[in-house]
């Protein structure tokens, strides 16, 4: 499914497949994908839900790169990938609080990778979501979160500690994140110092759990509309350079 925006396009990319080392010295396998130039990049951690590194968590990495952004997916379940409900509980019970450990490490090597300029966002999916909500709020270095439909209740009382604008992106027929919750979120956002820079979306025709291999056409529209409002917002604050060779073509 196209999740790009012609507008944005711009870059060939490479990709790959490394390992990262986490805080307790345990490495972490990542894959990665960037602009094939030599140019910096702001970096993106993009973190993956509980089905663990899905071919639609890939496109999103490959046009996050195409667009710009140099990327790295850690995968918080060392290879696993859950086939049903049962098996992803599963693998969130088994990774408890480790999965911050994770994101930490990735930020960490964007921040100070010899091709970033420095600027980093923190980009999740349900699992992943809570996770950038997590960064956000523990690290302050962060230019921009985005969680689509991260779980924020593990988090109320300390969204005020957060200095990075947040996005959050849901759907109205969520029932799991409920409306209430939602709005629960949305108020603690409005409370923080910097209440103008966060944003809080609500899908119409969305469920829970719509960022999806092999979507219907109505599921299409609604990621499309939710990815595009998650480029906006972080190019506010961590807009990738001009690929000035792109222009002169």
């Amino acid at each position: 499914m196209p999740l790009y925006r012609s507008d944005h396009v711009e870059y060939n990319i490479d990709s790959g497949h490394i390992s990262i080392v986490k805080d307790d010295g345990q490495s972490l396998p990542a894959y990665w994908a960037r602009p094939n130039r030599g140019t910096k990049f702001p970096g993106v951690v993009l973190i993956h839900n509980w089905w663990g590194i899905t071919d639609i968590i890939r496109r999103m990495a490959h046009t996050f790169a195409t667009t710009g952004y140099y990327v790295i997916i850690p995968d918080l379940f060392n290879g696993a990938h859950p086939q049903n409900h049962h098996e992803a509980i599963e693998q969130v019970k088994q990774l408890g609080d480790a999965g911050f450990l994770g994101i930490n490490a990735a930020l960490s090597v964007l921040e100070t990778h010899h091709l970033s300029n420095h600027k980093v966002a923190a980009v999740g999916i349900g699992l992943g979501g809570s996770l950038a909500y997590e960064a956000a709020i523990k690290r302050d270095d962060l230019e921009v979160a985005v969680a689509f439909y991260g779980f924020p209740q593990k988090y109320f009382g300390r969204f005020h500690e957060a200095n990075t604008p947040i996005m959050g992106i849901y759907g109205k027929k969520d029932a799991i994140i409920t409306p209430p919750v939602v709005e629960k979120l949305r108020q603690e956002l409005a409370a923080t110092p910097i209440a103008d820079k966060h944003k809080i979306i609500t899908l119409p025709d969305a469920p829970h759990d719509f960022v999806i291999d092999n979507p219907s056409e109505s599921q299409r529209m609604i990621v499309s509309d939710a990815w595009q409002a998650a480029q906006d917002f972080i190019r506010l604050y961590a807009e990738p350079p001009v690929n000035t060779r792109a222009k002169r073509q």
